[in-house]
């Protein structure tokens, strides 16, 4: 028998956070307060606790070695953080702060679930990074240090090549999570 487990709302849970986070891109816009934070901040913690296990299901299906694997588990620790702060007697953050911290760690969790949901074990940009870090690490050039130990940095081609190459695989995936907003597109391969 096969169970079919329906695919959690992951448009409305950005939604709700961006709800929380617009104040930022509005100079105008006022944070919300009183019942409404209220109840956002009950609806983040909720969409929280239904995230993080598919979330981590999701992950742990992926290679152990798989960067997208790794940072969904990181981003599920620290979901599960800010969900047990107030009952572990932290300092208790004035309410639009704690809310806001849930927020952003939920639209974190969101652009995960899309990734390690879809199978991904290395986006384009983790590649990127990965390839730019590894020309770092074996090249002489990229390398050299003075007599005083400080790298000389000296201009390397196939470095600036790579950072060119990183930078653009950046700008294309926060371009994607911009056009995720509220709108569910999942990511593809």
């Amino acid at each position: 028998m096969t169970i079919f487990e329906e695919r959690p709302d992951v448009a409305l849970m950005r939604e709700t956070a961006y709800r929380v986070l617009e104040p930022d891109n509005a100079p105008d816009a006022a944070p919300p307060v009183g019942d409404e934070l209220g109840a956002l901040t009950t609806a983040l913690r909720g969409h929280l606790e239904l995230l993080s296990p598919k979330v981590e299901q999701a992950a742990k299906r992926l290679p152990e070695d798989s960067p997208t694997r790794a940072g969904a588990l990181a981003c599920v620790g620290e979901a599960r953080g800010k969900l047990r702060s107030p009952e572990l007697g932290f300092v208790v953050l004035s309410g639009v702060m704690y809310t806001r911290r849930l927020a952003r760690v939920l639209a974190a969790l969101c652009d995960h679930y899309d990734i390690v949901s879809a199978g991904i074990e290395e986006t384009p940009e983790q590649a990127a990074f990965k390839r730019l870090s590894d020309h770092q690490s074996r090249c002489r050039t990229c390398k050299a240090v003075g007599g005083d130990g400080m790298n000389l940095g000296l201009p390397c081609a196939e470095e600036d090549r790579l950072e060119d190459e990183f930078r653009r695989a950046r700008s294309r995936a926060a371009t994607e999570r911009l056009g995720r907003r509220g709108c569910g597109t999942e990511v593809t391969a």
